[in-house]
């Protein structure tokens, strides 16, 4: 029986869990920082254990890693380099869900000598974004095609039926994971030529999508494109573009909770005696006795009847009342007022929408666009779609490496593995229904 650690008990845990011990009879050991988490997710299954681990303990890193056969790491970044080292100590694979970060890189000689594969970017976005991509790459390239623009999308929203509320948004994921990739800077190609965007400029940044069948949406920069370009032999003159899907408005809303520093992080106070009037105020550099919605539209150079007013109201942040926690930052507030409205109820389902558009040139100098498409929605009273768009992915590849399918050593992720994406898609098609639609189109 095959052995697999999980360090991680989040959000996107618990498909991954069913799919190694019910799907290929594994033996999963979860190992997390709160053990009460563990072994909610292992709900007294026999192949299960659960383990409490934290950073500040590597003995007990090395013990459970020692004992599996891969480690699947689902903790922040900053963490998988602890993860990495121990597997590597102890000569096992190891698999994320998140994109690649320097100290993993810097790992990949060590790693292809030790004869171990650390895969990463194996999530929704990135992962089967990059997956979609790959296998319209290789339709193209086998007919002929020179890829002139790549347009690729991805998202988590709530679904049509659900999308309920003035902020066009529900948390299906780490909120605070949300916020702070809501400040990471991005790049895209347009014509070989790199378009930087700050991290703070990302909401300014901007357009509208549309996306045959589903409708019209925003789209901002995520992340740098640049380093995808070679794996996936795109030509230096190339357009392309990766982006986030969300509803009309989110970007605006964004933006304005930037300039305000409702997304500020960086220090801590205490809210005792303090309404959420008065922060709000504060923030908008008024006085204690103004009008709230007033000092806030001036601040931000809006009518008071502009609609990110609205939606601060209605999110709670300018009632004359005690906010709710005793110390935080900025962002524990706004996220304290978010998840009390913002959060999906039992009954409710959450969606993920992936799109990738290549357009290209063929040898008989005709222009068509090649897109794939893929929405799938959560399961009421059950997993969510972005759950399982997250963790799935990475336990199919996790099975294939284990089987000896998957032979690569060193730090890869899907576009330095091109061999990956059909029989990651093709399980994820088959048995979970994660499939994409494609069609082609005269450009």
């Amino acid at each position: 029986m095959k052995t697999v650690v999980i360090v991680g008990a989040g959000w996107m845990t618990n498909p991954m869990v069913d799919y190694f011990m019910e799907k290929c009879g594994y033996k999963v050991i979860v190992a997390n920082r709160t053990l009460s988490k563990a072994e909610n997710i292992i709900a007294g299954r026999s192949q299960g254990k659960a383990v409490r681990w934290s950073t500040d303990d590597p003995e007990a890193l090395d013990q459970v890693i020692g004992e599996s056969d891969l480690a699947v790491s689902m903790v922040p970044k900053p963490v998988h380099i602890h993860v990495a080292r121990a597997c590597l100590r102890h000569g096992k694979h190891m698999v994320t869900t998140a994109y690649e970060i320097p100290e993993l890189v810097a790992l990949d000689q060590e790693a292809k000598d030790r004869g171990i594969l650390i895969l990463n970017e194996l999530g929704e976005v990135p992962g089967m974004d990059h997956m979609g991509t790959q296998i319209l790459l290789d339709v193209v390239r086998q007919e002929g095609g020179r890829v002139i623009s790549l347009d690729s999308y991805g998202s988590g929203l709530p679904s049509f039926e659900f999308n309920r509320n003035p902020m066009g948004y529900k948390f299906s994921w780490d909120p605070r994971t949300v916020f702070v990739a809501a400040q990471t800077a991005a790049a895209y190609l347009k014509n070989g030529k790199k378009i930087e965007v700050p991290g703070d400029k990302l909401f300014e940044h901007f357009w509208l999508v549309d996306i045959e069948g589903l409708g019209t949406f925003e789209s901002y920069p995520n992340k740098d494109v640049e380093k995808y370009v070679k794996p996936f032999g795109l030509d230096e003159n190339v357009s392309f573009y990766r982006g986030l899907l969300r509803f009309s408005g989110y970007c605006n809303n964004m933006r304005c909770m930037l300039a305000l520093g409702l997304l500020k992080s960086d220090r801590e106070e205490r809210f005792e005696g303090r309404t959420y009037r008065q922060f709000m105020v504060t923030l908008a550099g008024g006085a204690s006795g103004d009008d709230v919605e007033d000092a806030v539209a001036r601040y931000l150079h809006v009518d008071r009847n502009a609609d990110i007013i609205h939606r601060l109201k209605w999110l709670g942040l300018f009632d004359d009342r005690a906010i709710a926690i005793e110390k935080g930052t900025n962002l524990d507030v706004l996220l304290e007022r978010m998840l009390s409205r913002m959060s999906y109820e039992p009954h409710e389902r959450d969606m993920i929408l992936l799109h990738v558009d290549i357009l290209a040139e063929y040898p008989d100098g005709s222009l068509k666009r090649e897109l794939a498409t893929m929405r799938v929605e959560g399961i009421p009273g059950g997993e969510s779609a972005m759950s399982r768009a997250v963790s799935l992915p990475a336990a199919v590849a996790a099975k294939l490496v284990l089987e000896g399918k998957i032979q690569a050593t060193g730090v890869k992720m899907p576009p330095t593995l091109p061999e990956l994406a059909k029989p990651v898609m093709d399980e994820m098609a088959a048995g979970f229904g994660f499939e994409f639609e494609r069609r082609t189109r005269e450009a």
